[in-house]
């Protein structure tokens, strides 16, 4: 039996029950520059990702409280990118954790295809 997922961006929990509102989701999640969007099973794996324009990298972790996984994209690249937090909180991370937004969007896809399952289409760094 599939899981059950929910996603929340920036706090507001999105209706994604059936594939009309996950499809919408995801296109508000596209056309948004800024945010914090996580996709979970309810006390399960949970998958975050922040976005600020181009620069994007997710999270995840295998249950509540777990020091999980992040995103790891060009190990080289320098610097650091700003990102809000969806409690208004701005914190700095390293540039070479952000991938494309369109690897994110399809890593979102396969978490839930998957029922929660950590995306073996991202390259992942333990925590």
């Amino acid at each position: 039996m599939p899981h059950v997922i929910q996603m929340t961006l920036d706090e507001r929990l999105l209706d994604i029950s059936t594939p009309g509102p996950w499809a919408r989701a995801l296109d508000l999640m596209q056309s948004t520059s800024r945010f914090e969007l996580w996709v979970s099973v309810p006390d399960g794996p949970s998958m975050c990702m922040l976005r600020n324009g181009e620069n994007a990298w997710l999270m995840y972790l295998r249950e509540p409280g777990d020091s999980g996984f992040r995103s790891s994209g060009d190990t080289h690249r320098p610097g650091l990118g700003v990102f809000t937090l969806s409690n208004g909180q701005v914190d700095e991370y390293p540039l070479a954790w952000c991938i494309d937004v369109g690897h994110c969007r399809q890593a979102l896809v396969d978490f839930r295809d998957r029922d929660g399952a950590r995306p073996e289409s991202i390259t992942w760094c333990e925590s």
